[in-house]
């Protein structure tokens, strides 16, 4: 079961900067094995100088070592954007000199990137200095609309707009896959994908099977999208691997609340488009 993040948790961090925070999932391994993988969840938290979360995005929780039985070959370790994070650029940058610098030991390493961090990670794979396989799960690449109160409040009732205003916080890493935004005009690079083994997760909502799926779908309709995870449309999902196409591609049926997860644990016959 994942663990609810609050303030009385331990955290156990490896790294941390103003603008990535990396946990070890399987800490007590006896030995380093060959390969690493690191998932970015792609949401947020801070730590205080006592690794105690002082910050987190709502309903945060911590996956443990059983979310990632089908992973478990390899040492295992996640990544969070600071509240302090002063942008998916900056994210990208200290990721890639941690790996660059410190996963020598790993033959193989694994980058995972859900939502955002999908954008860091392909805007990251540029900075690498060794090949690496990387996948990306429900990424915006051509950003979402999610992140533009302004739209948001011409499209939904003035209820709705309250909840959403009451868990959007305008996280500088947010702002930066807002659609057309200054990140993603003039800064993004994604070229160097085509330099490393990839594959895009592309997930859309196709059927609901759970409540956080019904409550994704209904929130994509009522934004507008017609294909949509509920957060991201699958148009802007497809753009990299239209843009690459040596980018392969999946389709899930997940909302974009438990794509990574179903990715991560569920059977290929239950969840995966053909």
């Amino acid at each position: 079961m994942r663990e609810s993040v609050d303030q009385k948790m331990q955290l156990n961090v490896l790294y941390k900067t103003q603008d990535i925070l990396i946990l070890n999932v399987n800490a007590c391994a006896n030995k380093i094995r060959q390969t690493a993988y690191i998932v970015c969840e792609g949401a947020s938290m801070s730590a205080d100088k006592y690794n105690i979360p002082c910050r987190w995005d709502p309903f945060l929780s911590i996956p443990n070592e059983k979310e990632f039985k089908r992973i478990s070959d390899g040492d295992i370790f996640l990544m969070y954007f600071p509240f302090e994070c002063r942008g998916l650029q900056q994210a990208g940058e200290e990721l890639a000199e941690y790996i660059n610098k410190n996963m020598k030991e790993y033959s193989k390493i694994v980058v995972i990137g859900h939502s955002k961090a999908g954008v860091c990670v392909a805007n990251m794979s540029r900075m690498l200095n060794r090949k690496c396989v990387l996948i990306f799960v429900s990424a915006p690449f051509e950003g979402t609309i999610l992140t533009n109160e302004e739209e948001i409040k011409a499209k939904v009732s003035k209820v709705e707009y309250a909840v959403y205003r009451k868990y959007y916080n305008r996280h500088l890493v947010d702002l930066d896959i807002m659609p057309n935004s200054s990140f993603l005009r003039e800064i993004a690079d994604f070229s160097g994908v085509e330099r490393h083994p990839c594959i895009n997760v592309i997930s859309e909502c196709t059927y609901p099977r759970t409540i956080l799926d019904l409550g994704c779908k209904y929130l994509g309709f009522r934004v507008g999208y017609k294909h949509s995870d509920g957060i991201v449309s699958v148009e802007s999902q497809e753009s990299l691997s239209k843009n690459y196409p040596i980018v392969g591609k999946v389709y899930i049926n997940a909302s974009h609340a438990n794509s990574l997860k179903r990715l991560l644990l569920a059977s290929k016959k239950k969840y995966i488009i053909e």
